[in-house]
């Protein structure tokens, strides 16, 4: 018999990869989205007492941007992590978080690194069943760019390959990034809920490109001769070399894997909004 799974952000980018492989294994999604605001504890308490877990998704994403508003990640990514997890020691229902490597010191790594520490104590005090995935660079069709989103390596660069205009790369482009493709994280975030005891699961593919070689590759699928264009980092950003180490991975009888097709059809797919 199927679960009922509250998804918050569940109209998002990786949200939907959720929901489809929810629905693929026979599950009910239950997405949890604005109106319906993680900070409104009510609310999140009355979604949460109808279902049997929770991949919470929901948050503020950003970096430099979120210096000009600092008490909002604090308020969404902790204290609505706070509310959910609450909601699931009320209801018995179990939680599965989305977190991220500890990379620089921004204020959305500080509030996703705070929100996990939550739900390990959550668990460990009250028993809450919980697994954390970690999620690296994820990649899709239809991830979301633009002056009102926070850049993306792969959207971003697609975008200025398609349109002619030299790929911007923050610092020297030697920092390297792990592609996820967004379907594989989907997949891993449905198995997490199959555990509990407070594990994390590498939401990466363990193998590293640098900001340089993602750049390349995009110029040489869109056949774009605009090159790159190196610009200072932005607040809150140092040069990372960050990629998964295959933790959980023993225990998901499949690992994430990178391939080139998936980034050809993703980048293909950013042609329409040249």
């Amino acid at each position: 018999m199927g679960m009922r799974v509250l998804v918050t952000g569940g109209s998002g980018f990786i949200g939907r990869a959720v929901g489809r492989e929810l629905v693929r294994r026979g599950h009910q999604v239950a997405p949890f989205d604005l109106p319906n605001d993680v900070r409104d504890a009510g609310r999140v308490s009355a979604a949460v007492s109808h279902c049997d877990a929770v991949v919470h998704l929901a948050g503020v994403l950003g970096t430099a941007e979120l210096f000009d508003t600092p008490r909002l990640p604090v308020e969404v990514n902790v204290l609505g992590t706070l509310n959910v997890l609450e909601a699931c020691r009320d209801h018995g229902a179990g939680y599965v978080g989305i977190t991220m490597p500890q990379v620089f010191p921004s204020l959305y790594t500080a509030s996703k690194v705070h929100a996990t520490l939550i739900a390990s104590a959550y668990h460990r005090e009250y028993g809450v069943p919980v697994s954390h995935v970690r999620a690296f660079n994820a990649f899709g069709a239809g991830q979301k760019h633009g002056p009102t989103h926070p850049r993306k390596i792969v959207p971003a660069f697609a975008a200025d390959a398609w349109n002619a205009r030299p790929i911007v790369i923050w610092g020297d482009g030697e920092q390297t990034v792990d592609l996820i493709h967004v379907d594989q994280l989907g997949r891993m975030l449905v198995d997490a809920l199959d555990h509990g005891d407070d594990v994390t699961f590498d939401g990466g593919t363990g193998q590293a490109f640098t900001v340089n070689e993602v750049a390349q590759m995009v110029l040489d699928i869109t056949c774009s001769a605009a090159g790159v264009e190196h610009r200072p980092m932005r607040r809150g950003e140092v040069p990372t070399f960050i990629v998964a180490k295959g933790e959980g991975w023993e225990r998901l009888g499949w690992r994430p894997s990178f391939d080139r097709a998936d980034l050809i059809d993703t980048v293909v797919d950013y042609r329409s909004h040249a």
